[in-house]
């Protein structure tokens, strides 16, 4: 297990993998929850206007820039924040500040996370600047530009300024993008080409219909979306109209990522679990029902995205969410409420994972878990009584039983 600082944390946390637009449902980078040093970081005076951006100028400017974003997450200071972001650009305001509040709001809050570091930085269209920063090991880039006043911000261009739509078509979907992730578009073509077949080796069945991919290279794309996503998949109300979109790399959507492994494993991992979402319903829903946390928990896991060092460290901690409440309420907050839980949502996609992983593991593989779907689709009711009943049918197993065993499966395995 790689040490990563605390920051790492966020992206397991906060991003929701998917969204299911006519259903809200979510990949996410690997974190390990390690403290980071809890050292206090200065944040600096702006850098004066300079005659010249050289690189090593807007790098000290950008560095200035991170340590007051990390200075605003380690004393929960939402004003800080807002110093170092563009606030003339809404959107990419919004999805700033509302990714701060998850984190704020989740377990793992209180937390203090080491410096940030730039890397390099290169010159992009209108005045902005991508920088690659580094954080206890991962990367991750986000773009910056000068204000009027000569500080440096956080920022994303507008959609005006990301140039020509651009549309690529093949036998299997379309890909729609635009010029501005010129550097990405083929790459991510061929990505969605070998993830359709990783989906149809791993399930068995081949959705026929063709289907659509927007890449969205920054936030602040019409229609909105949820600012904790990373890439959801919606159904068309014909198979043809089916969509993915995604948000592309070099984007502060898109997080961090390992450079050992690359931000296209990342994002290629994101992409089966999406197409996974489009195999089943396509291809199984007539035949089985799912819940938010199986069908998650199935892209999670066709995906091979356990999301491991986070749920180690929700383990660590006794912090399981279960899978059901015993506690009820209006807004249970456990698995068969995943959708609604108050806190921990991306976390809870590893667990779901994990729940999936073990019926895999000790139910006879995917047969298990797909026996297990037609159970869930031939019981009524809710809750404990309704899983005791589903399981016993599936499996001759009581919800007791499958309870203890899961979370001693997740204690051998995490």
């Amino acid at each position: 297990m790689r040490r990563t600082g605390w920051f790492i944390v966020l992206i397991a946390l906060m991003l929701v993998a998917c969204t299911n637009q006519s259903a809200q449902t979510p990949t996410a980078t690997e974190a390990v929850p390690t403290a980071a040093p809890a050292t206090s970081v200065s944040v600096s005076e702006p850098t004066p206007v300079a005659t010249e951006l050289t690189p090593e100028v807007v790098a000290a400017a950008i560095q200035q820039v991170l340590d007051g974003y990390v200075e605003a997450y380690n004393t929960n200071n939402v004003e800080l924040l807002r110093s170092v972001v563009d606030q003339t650009n809404a959107p990419f305001r919004r999805l700033v500040e509302e990714r701060f509040n998850t984190f704020q709001e989740s377990s793992f809050a209180g937390s203090r996370f080491g410096r940030m570091r730039v890397l390099d930085v290169k010159p992009r269209d209108h005045g902005f600047w991508q920088a690659a920063i580094d954080d206890g090991g991962y990367r991750r880039d986000i773009l910056f530009r000068q204000i009027e006043d000569g500080s440096w911000v956080m920022s994303e261009p507008t959609e005006e300024q990301l140039g020509e739509k651009v549309r690529i078509e093949n036998e299997y979907f379309t890909l729609n993008t635009y010029e501005w992730a010129t550097e990405v578009n083929t790459i991510i073509e061929d990505m969605v080409v070998r993830a359709r077949q990783q989906v149809i080796d791993t399930l068995g069945r081949t959705p026929e219909n063709k289907f659509n991919v927007y890449i969205r290279p920054i936030f602040g794309i019409t229609p909105p979306v949820n600012p904790n996503s990373l890439a959801w998949y919606s159904a068309g109300s014909r198979p043809r109209n089916d969509r993915i979109d995604i948000f592309a790399p070099f984007s502060y959507a898109f997080g961090f990522y390992d450079p050992n492994v690359g931000w296209e494993e990342e994002l290629y991992s994101t992409i089966v679990h999406e197409l996974t979402h489009w195999a089943y319903t396509r291809a199984f829903a007539q035949e089985y029902r799912i819940t938010d946390w199986m069908s998650e928990g199935l892209a999670e896991y066709v995906s091979n995205n356990p999301r491991r060092n986070a749920v180690s460290a929700a383990v660590r901690m006794g912090r399981i969410i279960p899978l059901i409440d015993p506690n009820g309420g209006v807004r249970p907050q456990d698995m068969d409420h995943m959708t609604t839980l108050e806190v921990d949502r991306g976390l809870a996609y590893g667990f779901a994972y994990s729940l999936v992983a073990y019926i895999v593991e000790t139910q006879g593989g995917l047969d298990g878990f797909w026996r297990f779907a037609a159970a869930v689709r031939d019981t009524p009711g809710t809750g404990i009584e309704f899983y005791d009943k589903a399981l016993q049918k599936a499996f001759g197993i009581t919800y007791e039983e499958f309870d203890a065993g899961w979370r001693q499966w997740l204690l051998e395995n995490y």
